[in-house]
């Protein structure tokens, strides 16, 4: 009887174990490689760098460069010209000013100016900064580079008022006519981040309807919509959308960020054990898999990096604050300072720097020529469209981006 008893007490002790081991793996699983999606209000880089200036109400390009201290401009890369087998793509920032000045526009098969902010409720713009005037324009034209209008609207209430606007979508079809008339410009760029899956329908059939309109307007203008790095909701029905679409740039980054749990790779390119499931590279193969064809999609990468307080100095670690998102050139800069040593992780393909600093423990993952040259040696060998740029200028001052740029997608003029 007693011995009964113990081996029941043995079995229940035993079950119990491994329903505490198995929750504490499928816990640990979930902080590593669910921390893109371990938040209901998802502010991506696109979104936080449009809210950082927002209040800004400067009418001159002057104004920002001075803001932005771009004081002087550089060749980039000269001698070269796009590849006819790729394309390359960039997004120029409103906040960037005149750091376009030292873009090698030969090397790019096109650059869209960002943005259009839709006004939710009227379908008008909130502001379009300096796309009327700026000599971004011209200056790309005159190198055969396309040119572009990003088209931004974010966040699930602002997204949703519009969706279920007709007349708001008219009128921002009717506006678009005219600024892209206005600057004999290529076409636009959809960037609407944050749709909820009950505006799905409402989305794909918004961007079949503006398509539809432009087109009748001139037959050449060119649509492209950016994807999202991982499309939890299931918004993007591609063969709903594909026929009225030119080209998709994904969004290939931030899938480490200011909601993540641990510092971690911004861009890495494979999915793994320790940084989880979600990777540039499933990325793509989900929207191949969803019909996308491989020579329609850009691949998004970003020119900024991220930095976190962290735990300690371990990989992975806990983070226990965001600090910023840092651009390729204050990267740089605290390199060039000495800041701290960067170190290559090798399983995502992507630099990082740990160092301390008034005693806290900084963690600053990024990417620079060495871990973009191999996600490029990727995109062509997966003979996708190319590779598209977040940001344009965030390098300013440095050259090597350009030129490894060069090396990869370009050849001599």
């Amino acid at each position: 009887m007693i011995d009964n008893k113990m081996k029941i007490n043995t079995l229940v002790l035993l079950f119990l174990f491994l329903i505490t081991a198995c929750n504490t793996k499928k816990s640990r699983k979930k902080e590593i490689s669910s921390d893109l999606d371990s938040t209901n209000v998802y502010i991506g880089p696109n979104h936080s760098h449009y809210t950082k200036f927002s209040d800004y109400n400067f009418t001159t390009e002057r104004q920002w460069d001075s803001l932005n201290d771009i004081t002087r401009h550089f060749k980039s890369a000269p001698g070269y010209k796009i590849h006819k087998d790729y394309k390359t793509f960039g997004w120029h920032i409103f906040s960037k000013g005149s750091a376009y000045k030292s873009y090698n526009f030969s090397l790019l098969w096109g650059v869209s100016y960002f943005s259009y902010m839709v006004n939710a409720e009227t379908g008008s713009y909130d502001n379009i900064h300096q796309w009327k005037t700026t000599a971004l324009v011209d200056s790309a034209k005159v190198k055969n580079c396309k040119v572009f209008l990003t088209v931004s609207n974010f966040g699930k209430k602002r997204n949703a008022q519009f969706l279920k606007n007709p007349k708001a979508q008219k009128t921002l079809a009717d506006s678009l006519s005219v600024l892209l008339d206005l600057r004999k410009a290529n076409g636009i760029n959809i960037d609407f981040e944050g749709v909820s899956s009950k505006n799905k329908r409402e989305f794909n059939q918004f961007i079949v309807t503006l398509s539809d309109r432009l087109h009748k307007i001139n037959p050449d203008y060119m649509i492209s919509v950016a994807l999202y790095a991982v499309d939890y909701h299931k918004v993007f029905d591609i063969k709903t959308i594909d026929s009225s679409v030119d080209f998709y740039t994904l969004m290939g980054y931030d899938y480490y960020g200011g909601f993540s749990k641990h510092a971690g790779p911004v861009s890495p390119l494979k999915s793994s054990k320790i940084w989880g499931i979600h990777s540039v590279e499933s990325s793509v193969d989900y929207y191949l898999n969803e019909s996308v064809k491989p020579n329609k999609l850009i691949v998004g990468l970003p020119y900024y990096g991220d930095k976190w307080k962290t735990e300690n100095t371990s990989i992975p670690s806990k983070a226990e604050k965001f600090l910023s998102h840092d651009m390729y050139n204050t990267t740089r800069e605290l390199l060039d300072a000495k800041k701290y040593r960067i170190n290559f992780d090798t399983i995502s393909s992507t630099q990082y720097g740990i160092y301390e600093e008034k005693g806290v423990t900084k963690q600053l993952w990024f990417d620079d020529s060495l871990s973009l040259s191999y996600k490029y040696d990727w995109i062509k060998h997966k003979k996708l469209a190319g590779v598209g740029i977040w940001a344009l200028g965030y390098d300013h001052g440095y050259t090597e981006l350009w030129e490894l740029m060069a090396d990869k997608f370009g050849q001599k003029q």
